[in-house]
């Protein structure tokens, strides 16, 4: 699993950060190994 952390200013006052906030974010790794992938023609689409 793949985490990103973010830090951002919550409370400034007067020009100066009083607080700090801060997130992550979990992203799951990816699976994904080459290959060829079938699309989904539009011939509806293309018809008009």
């Amino acid at each position: 699993m793949q985490t990103q952390t973010i830090q951002f200013a919550v409370v400034t006052k007067n020009g100066v950060v009083q607080q700090i906030g801060k997130s992550t974010i979990s992203q799951p790794k990816t699976n994904f190994k080459g290959g060829s992938i079938k699309w989904y023609e539009d011939k509806k689409k293309a018809d008009k």
